[in-house]
């Protein structure tokens, strides 16, 4: 005749139930658990150096709004503080290409600025549009064969003004790098 053997494990089963009702009311096992991180969203900003270009892009809230990119070269002196700042962009996807500039306010405002590329042809004039106590802020629109032309510059150009004291000003830019620059631009849809 067969006798059944007791469970070992029947005279622990009370004791686990009680244990595991326990720890679930106990206050670690209680909390909340933390959410499940949100996905990764699209950076607001991000940059990319291409030789002396860097292109930096943004999410923008107005005038437009969505992804806006823009090319930048600052310049700086000896000492490492900035001098001017060239920016090549637009705002919107159909406006034109422009280039913008950000120089010391110490000008001359009745001499016309100048884009000289450095490769023999006519100067680009350059249109002073403010000054305040930050610097001047002066563009020209780029057309598809001044970029072209700028593509294939392999030295620098140099925005000419003249300062306050009527000393002619020559800010070097360089074209190191504006080819590849471009093409990321491009890409962005800009």
């Amino acid at each position: 005749m067969m006798r059944a053997r007791p469970d070992p494990d029947s005279s622990m089963r009370p004791f686990l139930a009680a244990l595991l009702v326990g720890l679930a009311a106990s206050p670690a096992w209680s909390q909340q658990r933390p959410a499940a991180p949100a996905p990764a969203a699209t950076p607001e900003r991000t940059s990319a150096t291409y030789g002396d270009w860097v292109m930096r892009c943004e999410t923008r809230t107005a005038p437009a709004t969505g992804r806006g990119c823009e090319l930048l070269q600052s310049l700086q002196d000896q000492r490492g503080q900035p001098v001017a700042q060239f920016a090549l962009g637009r705002i919107q996807r159909e406006d034109p290409t422009r280039l913008v500039v950000l120089i010391p306010s110490n000008i001359t405002v009745a001499v016309p600025m100048r884009l000289n590329l450095g490769d023999n042809s006519q100067s680009i004039p350059v249109t002073l549009k403010a000054c305040g106590p930050r610097g001047c802020v002066a563009d020209t629109e780029l057309s598809a064969a001044l970029l072209t032309r700028m593509r294939a510059r392999e030295t620098r150009g140099q925005l000419e003004y003249r300062d306050a004291l009527n000393a002619e000003v020559a800010l070097p830019f360089s074209t190191r790098g504006l080819g590849q620059a471009l093409d990321a631009l491009g890409r962005e849809g800009f």
